[in-house]
C-alpha cells in the first residue's frame, strides 16, 4: 500500500511555491450550540469562481467541538441542506442511538429539521464529525460537510500547542465545480488551503492532529527533514509512542494520528508533511523554525499519554470469528440489510478477517468500537487501536474488537480510488 515516494523526493517538492498561510488552531464551539448543515463556497482554484459546498456553520472544516472525557456533549443538527442528512460521531464510543445512521439507529433528517444529539465521550482524542459515508449522504462528505472533535484528557499534557491538520482531496472540473468523477488528478488540501506553514521555536513542542477527511484515499503521507513521535492512532494513545517507519505513515479514509513534534530545526532548514497524490508530491505543510530564543533550556520529556478505558489484554481463543470477502461484486448500494451479519452478546470477543479480493486497497470502519490489528503469524497485535482499517489488493487482516457497546452498528468497507464503490454495507448487533 506503499507507493515510489522517498525523503529526496519531498525534499525537493518543498521547494515549489504554495501559499504560506499561519496555521490556527481554532476556538473550540460553545457547549449547548447548534450545528447548521448547508450551502457554502470555497476557493479552492484560486482565480477560478468559487467553488460550491456543503459545510457546517460556513466553515470546511466545520467547528472545532471541544469538550473533556466524560463530559456531556449536547447540540442541536439543523439541517439547511436540499437532501436529508445526519451526524456520524466518527471513533467515538457512544450511544448508538446517537451514531448518526439513516435506517439503522435513526431516520435521516430532513430538509428544515433537526435533530438533538447527546453523548458522553469515554475516550480523550482526536475524532471528526460528517454524514455517514455511503450511498447518497457521501456526496455530502466530499462536498465538504465534517469537523473535527477533539476530546481533551483529565489532565492536559505537556504541550505547547495543539494543532489540527485536516487532509481532504477534491474532484474539481474545468468550471470550478465538485463532480462525481475525476476529469484529473484530485485538488488535495489542508484544512482547505493549498497548504500550511508551521513556525516552531527551539524547544517547542507541539502536539498535532492528521485527520484524513477524503472519503476514498488512503493519505500515503512523508514526515521529513523533522523527528516525530506517534502518540495516539484513531483517537487512542499507543502503547508505546513510536517514530514512523522511514518518515512513512499511510491513514485510511477517516483515520486520525497525533504526532509529538518538537522544535529541533535550525534556521534556514527544510522539513515538511506531504502527501503522495498517485505518484506526484503535494506538500501540506511547510515547518520551519521561527529563529525566536529557545523556548526553554531544554526538550520536554517524551510524551505519553494515558493509556485508554480498553481490554489490556484478549483472550483470542474465545472469540467469535468472522470472515468476511471484499469481492467487488456486491458494491455500489446504499441500502442497509434486514438481518445483521452477526450478533452477540455485550461483552464477547470478535475476531473480524477481513479478505480483499479485490485489485485495489480496501478500508473498512467499524462503528462504536475499537479495534487490535492482529499480526499475520502470531497471536500478537499492533500496539495501537484503530476504528477503520485499511487491506491491502489480496491480503486478509484481521482484527478483533470487545464487543461491549449494545445496539446495531454499521460495518462499512469502501473501494479506496475513483470507483466510489461501497464493497461492503452491513450491521452486526450487540444485545
Amino acid at each position: 500500500m506503499t507507493g515510489s515516494f522517498d525523503r529526496r523526493q519531498l525534499l525537493a517538492g518543498l521547494g515549489v511555491t504554495l501559499a504560506s498561510l499561519a496555521l490556527t488552531r481554532p476556538a473550540p464551539a460553545a457547549p449547548g450550540l447548534t450545528l447548521t448543515a448547508a450551502a457554502g463556497e470555497l476557493p479552492l482554484l484560486g482565480s477560478v469562481k468559487p467553488t460550491r459546498t456543503q459545510c457546517f456553520d460556513a466553515s470546511t472544516p466545520g467547528p472545532l467541538l471541544r469538550t473533556k472525557r466524560n463530559q456531556a456533549v449536547k447540540l442541536r443538527f439543523a439541517n439547511r441542506l436540499d437532501a436529508p442528512s445526519t451526524i456520524h460521531w466518527h471513533g467515538v464510543r457512544l450511544a448508538n442511538s446517537m451514531d448518526g445512521v439513516p435506517a439503522l439507529t435513526q431516520q435521516a433528517v430532513k430538509p428544515g429539521e433537526g435533530f438533538d444529539y447527546a453523548f458522553t465521550p469515554p475516550d480523550a482524542g482526536t475524532f471528526w464529525y460528517h454524514p455517514p459515508a455511503f450511498g447518497p449522504f457521501l456526496s455530502q462528505c466530499e462536498a465538504g460537510l465534517y469537523g473535527v472533535l477533539i476530546v481533551d484528557e483529565d489532565e492536559p499534557p505537556k504541550v505547547d500547542r495543539d494543532l489540527v491538520l485536516v487532509i481532504d482531496d477534491w474532484n474539481i472540473g474545468a468550471d470550478g465545480q465538485i463532480q462525481a468523477t475525476a476529469d484529473s488528478k484530485p485538488t488535495i488540501t489542508a484544512n482547505s488551503k493549498p497548504a500550511e506553514t508551521i513556525s516552531l521555536a527551539p524547544n517547542e513542542r507541539v502536539r498535532l492532529r492528521l485527520v484524513n477527511a477524503a472519503a476514498t484515499r488512503i493519505a500515503k503521507l512523508a514526515l521529513a527533514g523533522f523527528p516525530a513521535t506517534i502518540v495516539a492512532i484513531d483517537g487512542h494513545p499507543v502503547d508505546t509512542p513510536f517514530a514512523p517507519n522511514h518518515g512513512r505513515l499511510d491513514l485510511p479514509p477517516g483515520g486520525r494520528a497525533d504526532i509529538a513534534v518538537d522544535g529541533l530545526l535550525t534556521k534556514g532548514s527544510e522539513a515538511g508533511i506531504a502527501l503522495d497524490r498517485d505518484g506526484d508530491v503535494v506538500i501540506l505543510a511547510h515547518l520551519v523554525s521561527n529563529g525566536a530564543a529557545p523556548l526553554r533550556p531544554a526538550f520536554l520529556p517524551p510524551l505519553v499519554l494515558p493509556r485508554p478505558d480498553l481490554p489490556a489484554a484478549l483472550a483470542l481463543q474465545k472469540a467469535k470469528r468472522v470472515a468476511l470477502a471484499l469481492s467487488g461484486r456486491n458494491g455500489g448500494g446504499s441500502v442497509l440489510p434486514d438481518k445483521p451479519l452477526f450478533s452477540v452478546k455485550r461483552g464477547s470477543l470478535v475476531d473480524l478477517g477481513l479478505a480483499n479480493k479485490t485489485p485495489i486497497d480496501q478500508a473498512v470502519h467499524v462503528h462504536g468500537h475499537a479495534m487490535r490489528i492482529l499480526h499475520p503469524f502470531d497471536d500478537e497485535w499492533q500496539p495501537y487501536w484503530v476504528d477503520t482499517v485499511a487491506i491491502g489488493p489480496g491480503e486478509t487482516v484481521h482484527t478483533v474488537f470487545t464487543a461491549d457497546n449494545p445496539g446495531k452498528w454499521l460495518l462499512h468497507g469502501r473501494a479506496c480510488g475513483p470507483s466510489r464503490k461501497d464493497d461492503l454495507l452491513t450491521w452486526f448487533e450487540v444485545t
